[in-house]
Parts: structure tokens; sequence; C-alpha cells
């Protein structure tokens, strides 16, 4: 099977970025399946970009064939970040008869911003093969609740238009939203064509690396002397719910040490509220490469991750946080009302409201109050659930089931015709 896999911010090894399309191709290579990744030659999530791209030619890129498309630089916020779409569009149209002789079976689009969704549509309406839509945010919502556009803003229009436009000509819709079906009822559309798929975690977080020893060690000094720490990772920004895990600690005793790790956007706001509380048991640290979180999960007695409590995660929501908290092996505290919550599932820790800083102050005392290897055994349990039910083979393989059956089913379609 021959895969174009259109994702226009798409990452690799040495780019760094988001690596989601990278990695399927990596994994349905070793099925047998040949992948052809249309991209944007200029991606904000990079590392870096590639340095002389071919544009308008095949070229590999860390083992997996590429099709750069040339697009301006562009910013993450959506507004700015319109400015690709017509260069990608008419990248992808005027790549017609290079794709053409490539003859994919599938189109799949696998886009956070929606770019190139017509161009997926109508290469794969003109080579008659299925084009399937991987959706990865969900709008209006996204722009509405994380980026507070208001209700009549014209890209909350355009958005809407196109994640319905793109549900509509689809022949399946997949995403890691396992109740997204609920919201294509809702805009009209058929949730008979929705095929749920699991989340993963990124091969890059388990490469071989230097350990955070500064940071390890800062942790232990800190346990050694008799605190309990309930350790937060990763970005701050004002979507992690971080503010609840303060207002917690505001209401726990001196010796639950709260070990906030990351750098952010909001990290100034989080530290002022700190500062405005007189607590002295927060502490900050600089970040740390994706890659040694784990290393630092590991040191700490729990973890702590927020999900925000937005409209559309009743639909689902992107558990990576969670899961890679999971992977360390220790408890996870999961502030968050969502669908199927990995914690809740493997009876790896407690799971509180995101709004309730008194449900997850009792939390925490649960967890302290039971004896160490109680605790390892919670903890195992979560890293098990991670290495049987989110690697990237596991979803590759769902993706590739998919994608199999939809060019099945226009194969005999075509023969019965």
């Amino acid at each position: 099977m021959k895969i174009l896999l259109i994702d226009y911010d798409t990452g690799t090894v040495s780019l760094g970025g988001d690596t989601h399309a990278y990695d399927l191709a990596k994994e349905w290579k070793k099925s047998g399946g040949k992948v052809l990744i249309a991209a944007a030659d200029y991606s904000y999530l990079r590392q870096k970009n590639p340095e002389k791209p071919q544009i308008g030619k095949i070229e590999e890129q860390d083992g997996v064939p590429f099709l750069w498309i040339k697009s301006p630089a562009a910013a993450d916020r959506e507004k700015k970040i319109l400015r690709g779409t017509l260069p990608f569009e008419k990248g992808l149209q005027r790549s017609m008869g290079l794709i053409s002789d490539w003859k994919p079976d599938v189109v799949l689009l696998s886009s956070r911003h929606l770019l190139g969704s017509h161009g997926a549509a109508k290469i794969a309406k003109k080579l008659d093969i299925p084009f399937l839509f991987d959706v990865r945010r969900i709008y209006p919502e996204h722009l509405q609740e994380v980026l507070e556009y208001t209700p009549g803003h014209y890209l909350i229009r355009l958005f809407s238009h196109i994640q319905k436009m793109a549900y509509r000509k689809s022949q399946l819709v997949l995403s890691v939203y396992s109740k997204l079906d609920e919201h294509m009822t809702e805009m009209g559309i058929d949730s008979q064509k929705f095929t749920s798929v699991p989340q993963a975690l990124a091969p890059s977080f388990f490469k071989e690396h230097k350990p955070p020893q500064r940071h390890i060690d800062f942790v232990r000094r800190y346990q050694g002397k008799g605190n309990f720490i309930c350790l937060a990772g990763g970005k701050m920004e004002k979507d992690q719910g971080l503010d609840l895990l303060i207002e917690a600690a505001a209401l726990a005793p001196r010796d639950i040490l709260f070990i906030l790790a990351g750098n952010g956007m909001y990290k100034p706001n989080l530290k002022r509220e700190v500062k405005q509380k007189a607590l002295s048991n927060v502490l900050f640290l600089d970040g740390v490469h994706p890659q040694q979180l784990i290393d630092l999960y590991q040191t700490a007695d729990c973890l702590y991750v927020g999900i925000p409590p937005f409209r559309w995660h009743q639909y689902g929501a992107d558990t990576t946080r969670i899961l890679l908290a999971m992977s360390s092996g220790v408890p996870v505290i999961c502030a968050a009302e969502i669908p199927e919550n990995p914690v809740e599932r493997a009876g790896c820790g407690k799971i509180t409201p995101p709004q309730d800083p008194q449900s997850l102050m009792q939390s925490l005392e649960q967890l302290r109050a039971l004896p160490l290897e109680e605790r390892k055994s919670m903890g195992k349990r979560g890293n098990e659930y991670v290495n049987q039910n989110a690697t990237i083979s596991h979803q590759a393989s769902s993706y590739w089931e998919a994608l199999q059956a939809a060019v099945n089913q226009s194969k005999g379609e075509k023969t019965r015709s």
C-alpha cells in the first residue's frame, strides 16, 4: 500500500518538532508500506528546517521520502499561519503530476492547522482514491477556548468551514479523540465514518540521552530532608492546570513539597502567584529536554498533570502528557474530566476535578499515606499500561488497518462497477 501523508508541520529525528507523521511512516515501512510525506519546508514547530530542500522533487529525509512544499515563515497563532495556506495549497496542486506518477493508493491528511485540506481532497478525487482525515485539533472549540477568539471572529467561521468540509469529503475520519463521533453528529456529519485510534508516545522520548543530573540532585536533596515530592514537568502554559496545583499547595502541610520544572510564557504568572501567597513549599526549576523528563519524574513521590475543563474535552483529549508521566512508573494525580482517562484505566494514581484544590490536596494526602511498596505497585501499573497500549507500533497498526480497509473498499467498489 502506498500512502500520501499530508502534514504541513511534520518534523523528523534530525529536524525535531512534531514527529507524528514521520513516526507513523517509519512504522508503516516495517509493514511493507510505502509513504510519501508532503510537508511545508518551513514550520515554527521544528527546531530547524531543511537547509536546501528540493522543491518539486521527492527527496529522502531521515529515511522517509518527503515532498517539500515552498511555504513562508509563519508564527504559531492561527491568524499568522494562514499566510502559509495559499502557497501550500498551490504547491500541492503544482505537484499533482509528480504525485500522480508516484501512484498513491490513499491520501491521509494529518494537519493540526488543517492546512492542505482542499489539496488533499482534490488529489484524492482526481486520482480516484480514498481520502482519510486524521483530526488532531477540534475546531472551532480550540480557537475559542485555548486562544480565546470571540465567537464572531472570522477565523472561527473559517476553521469551522474547513473542518466540516474535511469531515464531509473524507471516506474515513480518524482521531485519538475517542468521542469525536459526537462532534461530527453535532455538525451534521455521518458519524459512522469515524474510527478511534489509540494515543501513543513518540519514540523520541525514549532515545539515549544524558540524564538531567543537576535537577535530579536537587529533588533528591529535598527528598532526603523528609519531604514528600509532588512534581509537575513540561511547558508552563495557561492550559497546563498549574494554577490549581498552587492553590492546593496553599492548603498543604509544609512537608509536601511542590516542584514545577519547565519554562514557558506562563511561568512568571505562576511565580507571581506563589510570591503573593507567600508559599515556601513551591519551588521552580528550569525546563529539561523532553527526553529527560522521565528521568526527572522518576525521582518524585508522585506526579501532577492538569487538563483544563475545556468544552471540547467532552470529545476526548490529547493525553500525551499523562502517558509520559505514567511511563515513569510513578503514581500520577490527574486533574481532569475527560473520557477514557488512562490513569483511571490503568489504576496508577488519583483522578481529581480540574477546579477543586481541596480534592487535589486530599488525593495527595491519600498517596502519601500509602506504604512505599504500594505506591511503587501503583506506578508500575502505569508503566505497564503505556508499554501495552501506547507505543507507536500499536498506534501505527490501528491507522494501518483503517487505511487498508479504506483501500480495499475502494478497490471492491471499482471492481463491482
